[in-house]
């Protein structure tokens, strides 16, 4: 899923400006999406705040990331999770849990899980796709779909290609004109039902870079739960010990 890329290899470029009134080439438009969060290494500190209909909980990690491949993640805290850890190098992903000293492979038949007990799955960590090359996009002013319209603000609807696995049919995402910053993302089923919708906001700088340092993910079968990303610190191309992403490091505390 394309925010999960977005919450462990976070990067932006700088965005192309345009007059408030005139759409920026979609193409160019696309690929700045693609860009934002990516780098060819990264370190970030940050807080997942989970809500749902019984319970919530906030937890703080660290995360790396090299290029689109490998990215390591562990929890700081709270002290029951402390130490729990997620290795991911191409498709493969292992979970390290502290209470049984165990490393656990994700099988095929648990990536549609739950991650952590939050509206992000098993899959949306290891999927890399990007919305340039595995999906067919247009602008679209379907007030149906965006629910809203904004002035200074472009909406594209984006369809995965017929090789692209994913369990929407759609998404539409709202741009803003100048500093094609992301607003939110809505994905829709086949029937063009609301599935979820991710929202960006807090833009900052972090690492010398623009970017919204919060990501809320909303599904739409229960408004009332919800997951919450918060960067509050992010360092890119600043080199990354490789050895990080390894099963000897996932197991160590």
């Amino acid at each position: 899923m394309k925010y999960l890329t977005i919450i462990f290899t976070m990067i932006c470029i700088p965005g192309f400006i345009s007059t408030a009134c005139s759409q920026p080439d979609i193409d160019d438009l696309v690929h700045s999406l693609d860009r934002l969060y990516r780098s060819d290494d990264s370190y970030t500190e940050m807080s997942m705040h989970i809500v749902t209909e019984h319970w919530e909980r906030t937890l703080t990690m660290n995360a790396w990331s090299h290029g689109t491949d490998n990215t390591f993640i562990r929890v700081l805290s709270p002290v029951r999770e402390a130490g729990m850890a997620t290795l991911r190098i191409g498709t493969e992903m292992w979970n390290y849990l502290p209470n049984t000293n165990s490393t656990v492979r994700v099988p095929p038949s648990m990536m549609a899980g739950s991650w952590m007990g939050s509206d992000i799955t098993n899959n949306d960590i290891v999927r890399e796709i990007t919305y340039a090359e595995d999906y067919t996009y247009s602008y679209t002013t379907d007030t149906d779909l965006t629910g809203d319209t904004a002035e200074g603000v472009v909406y594209v609807r984006l369809v995965p290609k017929s090789s692209t696995a994913v369990v929407w049919s759609s998404i539409v995402c709202a741009v803003s004109i100048s500093d094609t910053i992301p607003l939110w993302e809505k994905y829709f089923d086949s029937h063009d039902s609301l599935i979820k919708t991710v929202t960006y906001s807090d833009v900052q700088e972090m690492g010398c870079r623009t970017i919204p340092s919060q990501m809320q993910v909303i599904p739409a079968y229960n408004e009332d739960q919800s997951t919450t990303i918060t960067w509050s610190n992010a360092e890119f191309n600043q080199g990354v010990d490789e050895n990080i992403f390894s099963l000897r490091n996932l197991q160590s505390r």
